[in-house]
């Protein structure tokens, strides 16, 4: 029997991409992002590239796919910096959709559903860990 590669239980389908990162993989450190503050992280090359984002808010990190679920397409597509000025939303560079910057869930905006979430881990030492 075969299994369908697109079957809920296989989880996120950003679970499949050929880029994303493998569990236990070394992302970044926690002072290495300013605080309230955004990295973007690109794994791979031209239209395969896999896109996420690292929040830092305080002592807490969360990670989210760089994609509009909106629009499908980058929240930095326009560049400059996606989070607002009180670092409390993730604004879409190309429509101004916001997501809250700790789980990702729509705020305001043409988009009904949040961003996607990414699990890492913050080590005792501030590595960033792809979980």
């Amino acid at each position: 029997m075969t299994s369908n590669p697109f079957a809920p239980d296989d989880g996120p389908a950003w679970r499949r991409h050929p880029y994303v990162p493998a569990p236990e993989t070394v992302l970044g450190r926690l002072d290495e992002i300013e605080d309230p503050g955004v990295r973007v992280l690109a794994f791979g090359a031209g239209r395969r590239v896999f896109s996420m984002l690292l929040v830092r808010r305080g002592g807490t990190v969360s990670a989210f796919l760089d994609a509009c679920p909106h629009a499908f397409l980058p929240l930095t597509w326009r560049g400059g910096s996606v989070l607002s000025a009180d670092g409390r939303r993730l604004v879409c560079s190309n429509h101004f959709a916001e997501f809250d910057a700790g789980d990702g869930s729509p705020v305001s905006g043409p988009a009904d559903c949040g961003l996607d979430p990414i699990p890492v881990l913050l080590e005792a030492d501030g590595a960033i860990v792809m979980g």
